[in-house]
């Protein structure tokens, strides 16, 4: 199997990152963005060495040789259980510039889940730079919103036969059209997910799809697949996500007015465009449905171009 390069990212240059991203993004969105980033570059590491675990006890005596490999900090697991590891990182490099270890926990969220084949997601309980002694992280595992339930294939024709690695436009008033293609493939074993300005458990009743991933786009963030629409670094991560694991999937994007009127035309146009991307790289579908009275005849053209009309 060809392996890609690998490189750990030097101190400096971590802490360079933040203060841009807190520039462009401010506080709160900069540490999320390296908590992402950190939990990408976490799982590239342990694919580059292509190792995984059987449980947590594995995961505990890999774990410690592989984190080294960083050089983000030195680190001791102090407990663990079943669904939950405590761990105690000395000499953190964040901490050492005042910063909370935004990037570090991402990282050690991306180790555990791709060595468990779970979904940990890491908290940091105490932090150097708050005047602690050194950081204490608990990893604890999540339920994954974005894993898709494998259900039985229908022995029925497929009604929709659309050509995989493209995206498609479909200009509608109501989604009807868009979530019969979805439904349809759903049926048929296809990985789906589902973007969505409605509230998920109304649609999965509507359209008996209670085993398909949702995400959805609404302020209220107490749900698990809620996304803010104003985030659209961290819907891209999300979707981009679900497409890289899920070669050959198909997913529906039924709101996008909503976020153009959250974040601008070209911006959300952008978000299209690298999805388009990685939907050709990986045979997947993007079903884009949208109500053609919302959208000015300038805007409308861009998606067309960007699109197959369906």
């Amino acid at each position: 199997m060809h392996q890609l390069p690998f490189f750990v990212m030097p101190g400096v240059a971590l802490a360079h990152l933040r203060e841009e991203l807190e520039i462009v993004e401010g506080d709160q969105r900069a540490r999320l963005m390296l908590y992402r980033y950190g939990q990408r570059c976490g799982k590239a590491l342990v694919e580059n060495f292509g190792l995984s675990c059987n449980d947590l006890q594995e995961v505990k005596s890999v774990l410690e040789p592989v984190w080294m490999e960083a050089g983000l900090s030195r680190l001791r697991v102090e407990s663990m259980e079943d669904s939950e590891i405590i761990l105690n990182l000395e000499e953190s490099v964040e901490a050492k510039e005042g910063n909370t270890c935004d990037f570090a926990r991402g990282y050690l969220s991306g180790i555990v889940s791709q060595l468990t084949g779970k979904r940990f997601e890491v908290d940091e309980v105490e932090c150097a730079s708050g005047g602690y002694i050194s950081c204490v992280m608990q990893a604890y595992e999540v339920l994954d919103v974005l894993r898709p339930n494998r259900i039985q294939e229908t022995e029925s024709l497929r009604k929709y036969n659309l050509e995989g690695g493209y995206s498609y436009l479909i200009k509608e008033e109501i989604p009807d059209q868009a979530f019969d293609i979805f439904v349809d493939s759903v049926k048929h074993a296809v990985p789906c997910l589902c973007v969505t300005r409605e509230y998920p458990e109304k649609v999965k009743d509507k359209h008996e799809v209670k085993t398909v991933p949702f995400l959805w786009l609404s302020m209220d963030q107490e749900k698990t697949y809620s996304r803010d629409p104003s985030n659209l670094a961290l819907l891209y991560s999300d979707i981009k996500t679900f497409i890289s694991e899920n070669k050959g999937c198909m997913v529906l994007f039924s709101g996008l007015e909503y976020l153009v009127s959250q974040n601008g035309f070209a911006k959300v146009l952008k978000l299209i465009q690298h999805v388009n991307d990685k939907v050709a790289v990986t045979d997947s579908i993007l079903i884009l449905s949208i109500s053609p009275m919302t959208m000015s005849e300038q805007d409308l053209k861009m998606l067309e171009k960007e699109m197959r009309a369906f």
